[in-house]
């Protein structure tokens, strides 16, 4: 019988650090926007008011990862994740399991990374502020990752909840950053270099008035067809847009899809994160504002399990279970 591998949180944690994992994800991009994967669109549930997905792909050098993942905004109130997944392995020749592992903290890993390889190629060579807006779960990722590319003179922070900020400040300055407090997000973004939102908002939160070029701007939030964490005259101002996947973000967000609608933009004017990585379209071109819009690919989740899962199998880390 199959034995597999399991994978705890802080296993992966451990396993996935950013001078590892960046540049695969990065390759992966690569090789998902040369049409070499098979990656269907993911499958979308609605359950109790609370976003489901479905997310599959095989990638070829890694393997075949299948995840399920949900997303719960009042389990912030009941203490426990907004996010919560499992991500399944398998080998693609024998189809065999090979691990099953903890899919939130996999999930903000895999997206942290997309982010800092979007700062390697985006972000500003101006020194400045690294702005954050909605410090939860997914930014601690964020900072550590995309700070590994971009090193802050400052972390500034805007969050509406007061004990989230505290609690984030305290880990970041358990980092050793500088960290500011911001009591909007116009405040937070003023100045700032880089730009993450990580928030949960379905209305901007950026707006394009309050931007200081040169910036790049992560926008990981708005992650529905009519949520937006972009106003209009952020997305009109850009320079260069780049997403994880053109067909996912004309689907999945209104940051896309309705400047699309209004004529804004257009889609040929959008590259992928993958072209970039291949030099095929341009990341950054002068001194304006980038955009990375990302709704989170099932690639991703392949090529970071299978890249833990070699590292646990040589270094001996996790338990294994035999079905």
């Amino acid at each position: 019988m199959p034995k597999v591998l399991i994978l705890k949180g802080e296993e992966l944690e451990k396993i996935l650090r950013p001078e590892v994992l960046v540049d695969e994800i990065a390759q992966a991009f690569k090789v998902f926007s040369e049409g070499k994967t098979v990656t269907p669109p993911r499958t979308v549930m609605w359950i109790e008011g609370n976003w489901w997905g479905i997310m599959q792909s095989y990638v070829p050098g890694y393997g075949v990862g299948v995840k399920i993942v949900n997303i719960v905004r009042e389990n912030v109130e009941r203490g426990l994740p907004t996010i919560q997944a499992i991500v399944t392995l398998f080998d693609p020749i024998t189809g065999s399991p090979l691990a099953v592992m903890e899919g939130g903290v996999l999930t903000a890993l895999r997206t942290a990374a997309a982010s800092a390889v979007s700062a390697k190629y985006m972000a500003p060579k101006e020194p400045g502020a690294l702005a954050i807006i909605g410090t939860g779960y997914q930014a601690r990722y964020q900072l550590k990752f995309v700070s590994a590319i971009f090193k802050p003179t400052e972390v500034r922070i805007y969050d509406i909840r007061e004990e989230a900020m505290r609690k984030f400040r305290e880990y970041a300055e358990g980092l050793g950053f500088k960290v500011v407090t911001c009591s909007s997000p116009s405040e937070v973004i003023d100045g700032a270099r880089v730009v993450i939102e990580a928030s949960t908002t379905d209305t901007p939160v950026i707006y394009g008035n309050y931007l200081k070029p040169p910036v790049h701007i992560i926008s990981i939030g708005a992650h529905t067809p009519n949520a937006r964490a972009l106003d209009d005259v952020a997305i009109r101002n850009a320079e260069s847009i780049v997403v994880d996947s053109r067909d996912a973000v004309l689907k999945e967000t209104g940051d896309i899809r309705v400047p699309i609608e209004k004529g804004i933009i257009n889609m040929d004017g959008i590259a992928e994160l993958g072209e970039v990585v291949a030099g095929k379209r341009p990341g950054r071109v002068g001194d304006g504002v980038t955009i990375f819009k990302s709704v989170g690919l099932a690639i991703q989740d392949a090529c970071a399990a299978a890249l833990a899962y070699k590292i646990a199998k040589e270094k001996g880390i996790g338990s294994t279970v035999e079905l």
